[in-house]
C-alpha cells in the first residue's frame, strides 16, 4: 500500500468501512488496514506541507527579489538621471546645444512651459478646479497663457526649461 495515491485514500478508506460492516473482515484485519490507511495519510499530508512550504518560501524569495531588483532599477535610474543633468549643465557650459555621433545624437531642446503657482489665492476662479480640495488648473492656465499670453495673478510661467534628449 506504500504506492498509494492520495486521491485513492478515501476510496480505500471506504473500502475498508464497507468490508468491516460487512463482516468480511476480522477486527485485526480491520486495524491492520486501518493503520496502513492512517500512516499513507500521515505520510501524504507530510508531504503535501513539505511540497506548501516548499512553494510558499519559494514565492516569498521571489518577493525580495522583486523587492531588491527594483531597488536596483531605482538607484540605476536615479543614477541616469544625475548623469544625463551633468551632461546636460556641461553641454550649456560650452555653449553646446547638439552634439552627433556614431551612436547617436545628444542634444538640448527646450522644455514645454510649466506653470507655478506662487499664490493660489490669487488665481481667478476659472483656473481653479473644484475636487475635494481646491487645486490650480494649470492646463487652463498653459493654454489661456498660450492663446493670449497673459499671465494670472499668482502664476508664473516658466519657459526657459531645458531637457537632455538621447536619440
Amino acid at each position: 500500500m506504500s504506492d498509494i495515491r492520495l486521491y485513492e485514500i478515501p476510496k480505500k478508506f471506504e473500502d475498508l468501512m464497507t468490508k468491516a460492516e460487512e463482516g468480511e473482515l476480522t477486527q485485526e484485519e480491520y486495524d491492520c488496514i486501518g493503520t496502513e490507511i492512517a500512516v499513507e495519510l500521515q505520510k501524504k499530508s507530510t508531504s503535501i506541507i513539505g511540497y506548501y512550504q516548499n512553494k510558499n518560501a519559494f514565492i516569498d524569495a521571489i518577493d525580495l527579489q522583486i523587492k531588491r531588483l527594483q531597488e536596483i532599477k531605482k538607484a540605476e535610474q536615479n543614477n541616469l538621471d544625475r548623469f544625463k543633468k551633468y551632461v546636460k549643465d556641461n553641454m550649456e557650459r560650452m555653449q553646446l546645444t547638439k552634439i552627433e555621433t556614431e551612436l547617436g545624437t545628444l542634444f538640448i531642446a527646450k522644455s514645454p512651459a510649466t506653470v507655478e503657482v506662487i499664490d493660489q489665492e490669487q488665481v481667478p476662479d476659472k483656473f481653479l478646479r473644484v475636487k475635494t480640495n481646491i487645486e490650480v488648473d494649470k492646463t487652463a492656465i498653459k493654454k489661456n497663457f498660450k492663446e493670449t499670453g497673459e499671465v494670472p495673478d499668482g502664476i508664473r510661467i516658466a519657459t526657459n526649461n531645458t531637457s537632455l534628449r538621447i536619440k
